[in-house]
């Protein structure tokens, strides 16, 4: 095998690493296939040229993935890849405004956790007994530190009579 299949073996197996590392971490498939890469250029160079050019390629190869890794985790160039955004939401921020007995509606359905309007705001509850549909007329039953008890507001009979 010539030397130069055998440095582009070694190339391609650092550049899979590197892929392995910043773009599909977790696949394992990349980091696999370079490491298969480098061992058989080291592998191919044993054979074909003697016990002293293998282990000169064999230092290369670590002393390469060393300063790769390094130079590509110092980088500033790969931030450009990583996400970089931070939510703003709020869950339940001041449910002390809610009481017991007060009554809104369903906004997205309960199934048990949801969200429910309240007097014009929105708050995450959970459903108490069953699933609540959206759209569907809720009454608060607990409130507990953040967290609020629902559960659907039906009519009383004797409201008809």
């Amino acid at each position: 095998m010539s030397i130069t299949l055998i440095v582009c073996l070694i190339l391609i197996g650092l550049v899979l690493i590197v892929l392995e590392l910043l773009v599909f971490p977790g696949t394992s498939v990349a980091g696999i296939l370079g490491l298969g890469a480098m061992a058989y250029s080291v592998y191919a160079a044993f054979a074909s040229y003697g016990a002293t050019a293998g282990w000169i390629v064999l230092a290369s190869v670590l002393a390469a993935c060393a300063i790769t890794l390094v130079v590509v985790l110092r980088s500033k160039t790969w931030r450009k890849l990583q996400l970089d955004t931070s939510l703003e939401g709020k869950v339940n921020v001041e449910p002390e405004r809610v009481k017991a007995g007060q009554r809104g509606i369903a906004v997205s359905r309960l199934a048990p956790m949801g969200t429910v309007e309240l007097d014009g705001e929105f708050y995450e509850a959970q459903s108490l007994l069953s699933f609540i549909d959206q759209r569907t007329p809720v009454r608060v039953v607990k409130v507990e530190g953040s967290k609020i008890w629902v559960e659907e507001d039906r009519p009383s009979p004797e409201a008809g009579s």
